[in-house]
């Protein structure tokens, strides 16, 4: 799957959070089961839940101390399989502040470009890029403690550089448009 838009990578994220909230469903009806899997509509899902569920490539942004309580994969089949998307639910009893802090550096330490650092009552959301990669953290207030939501996606060929678009031609798996 390649995205040619925003709203593409849009339902792309929708079909990911319904996704996050029927594995979550599922995962609560397996009983003692902490992992549940699927194929469907050339991706694998996966749903983890517990301290267990921190997918390989987000242990680097998981805060300090924090506990996770689950986690959601999507990523594409096939031998040219290039895009995923991993969402990971955490919370730690530090201010939401402090969390914010510890977040932007860590990114900057990775090479992440901060395109977004937002504060807004007691939500702060932060988002940045690093090469074919996106990264969306949310910080908020959840009854006393800080809740963090960790989404982290990857889609090559998303976007085209500019000598892709000045040299483009129509074909016949992208007509021309008008």
């Amino acid at each position: 799957m390649k995205f040619t838009s925003a709203s593409t990578s849009k339902s792309y994220s929708n079909l990911l959070f319904a996704t996050v909230i029927i594995s979550a469903l599922t995962l609560s009806a397996c009983g003692d089961s902490k992992e549940v899997s699927f194929n469907s509509g050339g991706m694998t899902q996966v749903s983890r839940a517990g301290a267990s569920s921190v997918p390989d490539d987000l242990k680097k942004l998981v805060y300090p101390g924090a506990t996770a309580s689950g986690s959601q994969s999507a990523s594409e089949n096939g031998k040219d399989a290039n895009d995923h998307s991993r969402y990971l639910n955490l919370s730690t009893s530090d201010s939401i502040e402090k969390v914010a802090v510890w977040y932007e550096a860590a990114l900057k330490k990775e090479g992440w470009n901060i395109e977004k650092n937002e504060a807004m009552g007691n939500l702060v959301t932060l988002s940045g890029t690093l090469k074919d990669a996106e990264v969306a953290i949310n910080i908020a207030d959840d009854s006393g403690k800080t809740s963090i939501i960790v989404n982290q996606s990857t889609s090559l060929g998303a976007i085209p550089d500019d000598e892709a678009v000045e040299n483009f031609k129509p074909n016949k798996e992208v007509p021309p448009t008008d």
